[in-house]
């Protein structure tokens, strides 16, 4: 769960370091993370221009779905 909200502030700020600010983890950690969540779903969800990311097709589905699904995880109890 922690990797998809991971994915999903670098995929809404399209920037993996004002992310990992965002987030309040190291760059390389996040860059990690993605990495590994790309690994576990066998698709690239992020390319790279420069210092910007910019969605793969895979990652703006991923992102469309996360919209509506992270809230809902959010109001769970714990």
């Amino acid at each position: 769960m922690q990797k998809l909200k991971y994915f999903y502030t670098v995929a809404k700020l399209e920037h993996v370091t004002r992310a990992a600010e965002e987030i309040h983890i190291s760059q390389p950690s996040l860059t990690q993370a993605i990495h590994a969540l790309e690994n576990e779903l066998g698709v690239p969800l992020l390319r790279r221009e420069g210092r910007r990311v910019v969605l793969t097709e895979f990652g703006t589905y991923l992102k469309g779905r996360l919209d509506s699904l992270l809230p809902v995880f959010d109001a769970l109890p714990n």
